[in-house]
């Protein structure tokens, strides 16, 4: 992250005021996943590595109440809420930072598409793919587990059904690090006492 350590460090204010989940730890997991997509995928490191760093700022102004609700309406409005509120953190940061305003438009526009959104272009389609590949990273996996209060295996069965990937190439990493979670998993199971099963 040394080449966007300025990006970095302003995301980093912002996302430690989101309290749904670790937001700085999710986040580091989407930039590691973006990166490793750009391996093998095209696309603009000085566009999506940002892109990447900003895309869940939005939740430092989302209110409490919609955060930490059970509700499913309120947890709907808050993922709402984060996208319509990440341009107005996101264009004071780049541009303090001196990014150029054509620069600051095409990140905004990928980041507000990260939600909501069937996006045809690949830099958007990218961080799409990034977001949901940092969910199976292990510590942003367990991290999710507690954040969410509930079991690993029970996050498992939610994360395996819910993701769906534009790139092959997310697919590949995404089933190697499923593969790995399902094995710490049943390695647990394997090992824990029967009276702890019941």
């Amino acid at each position: 992250m040394n080449q966007y350590h300025e990006v970095w460090e302003k995301a980093v204010e912002q996302l430690r005021k989101g309290i749904k989940k670790d937001f700085v730890l999710h986040t580091e997991g989407v930039v590691k996943a973006m990166k490793l997509l750009l391996e093998k995928e095209m696309g603009d490191p000085d566009i999506l590595i940002p892109a990447a760093m900003l895309h869940d700022v939005g939740w430092a102004k989302v209110p409490k109440k919609y955060q930490c609700s059970a509700n499913k309406d309120s947890l709907l409005k808050a993922m709402k809420l984060h996208i319509e509120y990440a341009p107005e953190i996101i264009r004071p940061i780049l541009t303090t930072l001196g990014y150029k305003t054509v620069v600051i438009n095409e990140i905004t526009d990928i980041v507000v598409a990260h939600k909501f959104c069937n996006p045809t272009k690949l830099s958007k389609q990218l961080l799409i793919d990034a977001d949901q590949l940092s969910d199976a990273f292990s510590e942003q996996f367990y991290s999710d587990v507690k954040a969410y209060n509930t079991t690993a295996e029970k996050h498992y069965n939610f994360r395996i059904k819910d993701n769906q990937f534009y790139t092959r190439t997310a697919v590949e990493i995404y089933t190697g690090l499923m593969h790995d979670r399902r094995s710490e998993i049943e390695k647990v199971l394997s090992n824990a006492s029967p009276v702890l099963l019941h």
